[in-house]
């Protein structure tokens, strides 16, 4: 028998955010369907099956990608094939743990070379930076970026599912003002801030646009000061994305957070075009000041 799950449904039973869920779809694993009456977004026996095989996949910190091929084949031998290429990235990540283990063990010797005299941070620093630069890299380190000052057209919505309905009616704004090809697109939560699945928050959506360029309602205008921002570029874990960016720079020695200003998510339109991927990339932006 046909059954059907809302949005909200779904999110509750199996831990998602409806963010994760419309992400997913955005990506080609599934479709999803509206309920008539309510207007959500509802997932047919197909659609769950996708959910449940990616929800378990990426739990396993399987890449999208190849979810995507497990999901196409729906066979046991594409499922075992992507298992096998993660059990041989764990072993190539434990090789590499290995060797930032023989880093640290060549910094502690030069440490017990140095057990008598005076304590000097100058040298110890210098050496173990050089013991490590010559071979470590993050390749998910946040970068430093100053934004200038931004007149922007911004629109919020509260609600359970509040992203499609803040950006939808902006976007179709700009398409029809010629703005959609030179306007950069940012996000963010807003008051009430999420707290679990099922319950509304508020999201707002901006765009910059010209001085000239008059802002109809429903929309509002303000002014984005600009400033300096901790950038990360976000994977489809969201929520995990923020929370590497925030930990990064909590361990920064140069910058910490400003809390005067609003943190951003900037949607970045990428070269795919529509049904074959996401049609946006997420850069989260966390306003920063130097310690």
């Amino acid at each position: 028998m046909n059954r059907s799950v809302a949005i909200q449904e779904m999110s509750e039973q199996l831990g998602l955010t409806s963010r994760t869920l419309r992400h997913w779809e955005a990506e080609g694993l599934f479709q999803s369907g509206r309920d008539d009456s309510s207007g959500w977004r509802v997932y047919d026996e197909h659609a769950l099956a996708s959910i449940r095989i990616m929800a378990v996949l990426r739990k396993m910190d399987i890449p999208i990608k190849e979810i995507k091929s497990v999901i196409s084949a729906n066979s046991v031998a594409g499922l075992s094939k992507v298992i096998v290429n993660k059990v041989n990235s764990i072993k190539k990540q434990r090789e590499e743990i290995g060797g930032v283990e023989r880093q640290l063990n060549r910094v502690l010797e030069y440490l017990e070379r140095q057990n008598e005299g005076k304590l000097d941070l100058d040298d110890i620093l210098t050496e173990t930076e050089a013991v490590f630069m010559s071979s470590l890299t993050e390749p998910h380190v946040f970068k430093i970026i100053d934004l200038p000052p931004m007149r922007v057209a911004f629109h919020i919505v509260v609600d359970v599912s509040p992203e499609d309905k803040a950006m939808g009616p902006l976007m179709d704004w700009l398409k029809s003002a010629n703005l959609l090809g030179t306007a950069r697109l940012f996000g963010g939560n807003m008051k009430p801030m999420p707290s679990s699945a099922g319950k509304p928050y508020g999201y707002g959506m901006c765009a910059t646009i010209p001085e000239a360029v008059v802002v109809p309602e429903p929309f509002k205008e303000m002014q984005l000061p600009g400033g300096l921002y901790a950038m990360l570029g976000s994977s489809d874990d969201i929520g995990g994305s923020w929370k590497s960016l925030m930990n990064q720079l909590s361990q920064s020695r140069k910058y910490r957070s400003d809390r005067g200003r609003l943190c951003l998510e900037e949607h970045i339109r990428n070269d795919h075009p529509e049904g074959s991927g996401n049609l946006y990339d997420l850069n989260l932006l966390e306003p920063v000041k130097a310690k």
